[in-house]
C-alpha cells in the first residue's frame, strides 16, 4: 500500500510539473512573441508562437521525464541494496535472541560490527533510529526492553518494504519465537501503570 500511495504521490507531481510547465511556457511565448512578432501578420506570428511553444514544452516533458526516470532508477537501486542488508539483519539477531549463550558473544559482536556500516548505507531513516535505539537499549536495559525495541526495529523494516503493520498489535512480531510473550506484555503493561499512577495522583 505503501508503494502504492508513493507511486501516486510520483505522478501526482509529475501531472503538477508538467502543468505547471505548460502554463510557464505557454505565458513565455505569448510575452516573446509579442515582443518579437510585433507588426508582423497576426496569422503568421500565431502559428509561429504556437509552433514554439509546442517544442519547448516537448523540451521540457522530456526533462522533467528523465528527472522522474532518474529517481526512480535510483528509488529500485537503493530498494534492491538494501533487501539484502535488512534479510541479514533480522536473521541475525533471531539467531542472536533464540541462541542467548556467552559462547556466541563474540560472534554476535562481530556480526554487529560488520551490519552496522550497511545500514548506515542502506537504511531507511525509520530503520537507523529503530536500530539505534535496539543497540542502546540492548546494552543499557533490562533485556525485556531491548527486546520491544527489537520489535520496534522489524516494525520499521516491514514498513520500508511497504508494509503498513495497521493490523499488529504490540507483541505480535514477538510472538511466532517468544513463548513467555503474553507474560512480558503484562509485566510491561503493568510497569506502565505504576510510572502513570503516581503523576495521576
Amino acid at each position: 500500500m505503501r508503494v502504492f500511495m508513493k507511486g501516486i504521490g510520483s505522478l501526482a507531481l509529475l501531472a503538477a510539473l508538467l502543468l505547471g510547465a505548460v502554463e510557464g511556457v505557454a505565458f513565455l511565448a505569448r510575452y516573446v512573441g509579442r515582443q518579437v512578432f510585433h507588426g508582423v501578420n497576426p496569422t503568421v506570428a500565431a502559428a509561429a508562437v504556437t509552433a514554439m511553444a509546442t517544442v519547448l514544452v516537448t523540451v521540457a516533458t522530456l526533462v522533467i521525464g528523465r528527472y522522474i526516470e532518474r529517481r526512480k532508477a535510483i528509488e529500485a537501486e537503493i530498494r534492491a541494496s538494501k533487501i539484502p542488508v535488512y534479510n541479514r539483519l533480522v536473521s541475525g539477531l533471531l539467531r542472536t535472541i533464540l541462541n542467548h549463550d556467552s559462547a556466541n558473544a563474540d560472534e554476535t559482536a562481530q556480526f554487529l560490527r560488520e551490519v552496522t556500516p550497511d545500514l548506515i548505507t542502506w537504511a531507511s531513516d525509520d530503520v537507523l533510529l529503530a536500530w539505534s535505539k535496539f543497540k542502546r537499549e540492548a546494552q543499557s536495559s533490562t533485556s525485556e526492553d531491548a527486546v520491544f525495541s527489537f520489535e520496534e526495529l522489524l516494525s520499521a523494516v516491514r514498513r520500508d518494504y511497504g508494509h503498513t503493520g495497521r493490523k499488529l498489535k504490540e507483541g505480535d512480531l514477538l510472538a511466532p519465537f517468544i513463548n513467555d510473550i503474553d507474560e512480558q506484555l503484562a509485566r510491561r503493561r503493568a510497569q506502565r501503570g505504576n510510572r502513570v499512577r503516581p503523576s495521576e495522583s
